[in-house]
């Protein structure tokens, strides 16, 4: 196994506890490509998550390869914050919606307003404009892709999850719909027995 890989297995491995994930193959690392310094990251974190969007926020404690926080709104959705000196990091449960339409925007937006106040975007391309993905799948394989937007990520996500939510739904309704059947046949059964004369 190589060693950027045995990084995220760690990683995820230390970050699904704090998601209350039962498995590493349920997270997706979001990871910006930026040159970031501390006080972007206290500006961030401190004055615009915590103080203007009033976000739950704790330092927490992992093999992340950069300082960790927990970020939680009131609902309880909750990501994992990690600073790295080439960009902040985000890690969330896949198929968290509530997650991906709520908090990952918000922070997404923060992100981009507090890395304007730091640099002159004339030489400096827009946060979130260049991501990459990567999650590790049940092979114990790191996948990884790159894409342009946060925006195009999430709803492609989100109508994914949708498709999947909607397919369950069918196959409940269906899954109902043969009990209900049973039911009725076994009740019919039953109701031709007790109108049935016994033998003289």
């Amino acid at each position: 196994m190589d060693s950027r890989k045995e990084s995220f297995i760690r990683k995820f491995s230390d970050a699904q506890k704090y998601l209350d994930s039962s498995s590493i193959y349920d997270l997706v690392s979001i990871k910006y490509r930026d040159n970031v310094n501390d006080s972007e990251y206290h500006n961030f974190i401190a004055s615009y998550l915590q103080s203007e969007l009033n976000l739950k926020i704790k330092q927490i404690d992992g093999d992340f390869q950069g300082r960790g926080w927990l970020v939680a709104d009131k609902s309880h959705n909750k990501v994992l914050l990690v600073e790295h000196e080439t960009g902040l990091e985000i890690l969330y449960i896949a198929g968290s919606i509530a997650s991906l339409l709520s908090l990952i925007p918000l922070i997404n937006s923060g992100w981009k307003f507090v890395h304007r106040r730091f640099h002159d975007h004339s030489f400096f391309n827009d946060a979130g404009t260049e991501l990459e993905i990567r999650v590790v799948n049940s092979k114990n394989q790191l996948i990884e892709q790159h894409v342009l937007s946060i925006d195009d990520y999430i709803l492609t996500e989100s109508m994914k999850e949708i498709e999947t939510l909607k397919t369950r739904v069918e196959q409940l309704e269906q899954e109902l719909k043969d009990i209900k059947g049973k039911a009725k046949k076994s009740n019919s059964k039953k109701s031709v027995k007790s109108t049935q004369k016994p033998p003289s």
